[in-house]
């Protein structure tokens, strides 16, 4: 049996997407202005009706350390470890909707996760899976490469817990893709 603890600390981001209906965003157009609250989606989210999309939180660039049983038997950048790992990436799509598309980025600096768990087995690390993510935006350019943001144990996923960061910059984005494309067809 082993305990094992895996903290991943550095630079990264928590993005939420979210789809608000036609008429209901006027209750979340003053917040454009004020995006300087970490937890940024969910103040959003009491204020009016959003459809939860995607939520990820994860590093772009930092360190993964790992012990087992107390001892220290991984320490690296999260790039390097993703070479020495099983690694697959995901692509995070721009939902498609004719209601408005609410987007916030929230770069953070810190410790990402912090979680423990208990194996009935002896850990062998080359059962770990490194998951990392492309966001796209509505014209299906990346707007966040490579955030990686899911760990597997013999295809199990790891939690992402312990969360110790603080805010760095933030970016909200409301779109309404009917109405730019009525922009794009309109006659001069």
């Amino acid at each position: 049996m082993d305990v094992i603890r895996i903290t991943m600390n550095g630079y990264g981001c928590e993005i939420n997407r979210g789809i608000v209906p036609e008429g209901k965003e006027k209750n979340i157009e003053d917040s454009l202005d004020n995006v300087w609250f970490k937890d940024l989606f969910k103040r959003l989210e009491e204020k009016t009706e959003i459809k939860k999309v995607v939520q990820e939180i994860g590093l772009i660039n930092g360190d993964i350390e790992i012990e087992v049983n107390g001892e220290l038997v991984l320490e690296m950048s999260i790039k390097s470890f993703e070479a020495i790992t099983d690694t697959d990436t995901k692509v995070v799509k721009y939902p498609k909707t004719k209601d408005f598309v609410i987007t916030s980025i929230q770069h953070q600096e810190g410790v990402f996760s912090d979680t423990i768990f208990v194996l009935n087995d002896d850990f062998d690390i080359n059962k770990l899976k490194l998951i990392k993510k492309d966001i796209k935006d509505k014209v299906d350019n990346t707007i966040i490469p490579s955030l990686y943001c899911e760990l597997y144990y013999e295809d199990e996923k790891i939690p992402m817990i312990g969360n110790l960061t603080d805010l760095r910059m933030s970016r909200l984005y409301l779109e309404n893709t009917k109405k730019d494309e009525q922009k794009k067809n309109r006659k001069f």
